[in-house]
């Protein structure tokens, strides 16, 4: 799935960390670089998902923070999405980019930047054998309220042989 770096938004990360499937990253991806932006709005959140876990996989050393700025093209987005644009597309394509937000998604995909979101995450999950089912995983999204596309999910399940 990932050539190159793999950049993190704030939603999939507090998403994975929801279902308590958090290592999943480290797992797929080995390491993952987040902007200081992102870091700063899932760790702030403490005693919320994700706000433990990634400041543990911090200091464990598999998830990198990177300063960076924002690029005037990406300034219409919130500063996380914007951010983790900025540093992809210094880098794209040999990088992906894991978000969920949709307008960030588009803004990502218009600039030749790959891009895949939690569901997506967990696709690849089953893909490569670390999951043996993504229902599970889903439906606990669904319970958490979660805002996910039924058609992704609809399609993801499908592609995983799961529908």
């Amino acid at each position: 799935m990932a050539t190159g770096r793999v950049i993190a938004d704030a939603s999939p990360l507090i998403g994975l960390a929801a279902i308590e499937a958090f290592d999943l990253l480290r797992r797929l991806f080995g390491r993952v670089i987040v902007p200081e932006a992102v870091y700063s709005e899932v760790v702030a959140g403490v005693g919320l998902p994700g706000a433990a876990e990634l400041a543990g996989a911090v200091e464990d050393g598999w998830v990198d923070v990177a300063s960076v700025g924002i690029d005037a093209e990406f300034a219409d987005l919130g500063d996380g999405e914007a951010c983790t644009l900025t540093l992809a597309a210094k880098q794209a394509p040999a990088c992906l980019v894991l978000m969920d937000e949709r307008l960030g998604r588009s803004y990502a995909e218009a600039h030749g930047i790959p891009v895949v979101g939690l569901v997506g995450i967990l696709g690849e999950a089953k893909n490569t054998g670390l999951v043996p089912r993504i229902r599970p995983y889903i439906d606990r999204l669904v319970d958490i309220d979660f805002r996910v596309s039924q058609g992704i999910v609809q399609e993801v399940l499908a592609l995983a042989g799961e529908d």
